[in-house]
């Protein structure tokens, strides 16, 4: 009767060190600093996800080209923000210290709008940059 015990609790206790190196496997891994990544989309439009580069697909007077750093590990980030290229008519959105994101307004214009974001948390600091492609559009069609 001991060794049925024996053996039905070796049993288990070897089904649950099976059942947790599973989870281990399967389990993410965590983000680490050095893993984020810029992307943009353009609005109004159809993007919905936030790609490097991204383009305008409508025509409109003015564009929203909106910046985002992702996969942040976790919190305590600081950010700062530059621009290029344009006409840049000004800031929709964020684009400070504190924010992970930046919208920019721009004319309808056949341009380009360069954005560097460079970050630090914890000591380190890395940059990302993106790059929004702006076609001008005349009524709904390309120029």
């Amino acid at each position: 009767m001991k060794l049925r015990i024996r053996s039905t609790l070796a049993h288990l206790a070897l089904g649950a060190l099976a059942a947790t190196a599973g989870i281990v496997v399967t389990a993410s891994p965590a983000q680490a600093f050095g893993a984020e990544v810029l992307g943009c989309r353009v609005s109004p439009g159809p993007a919905t996800a936030f790609t490097n580069p991204c383009v305008n697909k409508v025509g409109a007077t003015t564009y929203n080209a909106g910046f985002w750093l992702q996969n942040l590990a976790g919190p305590g980030y600081t950010f700062s923000w530059s621009w290029s290229g344009g006409p840049v008519l000004g800031i929709v959105a964020g684009c400070t210290s504190t924010s992970d994101g930046c919208g920019l307004r721009v004319a309808n214009s056949d341009t380009s709008v360069h954005v560097t974001v460079t970050y630090s948390q914890g000591g380190q600091t890395a940059s990302r940059s993106a790059t929004a492609i702006i076609r001008q559009f005349c009524g709904t069609v390309l120029c």
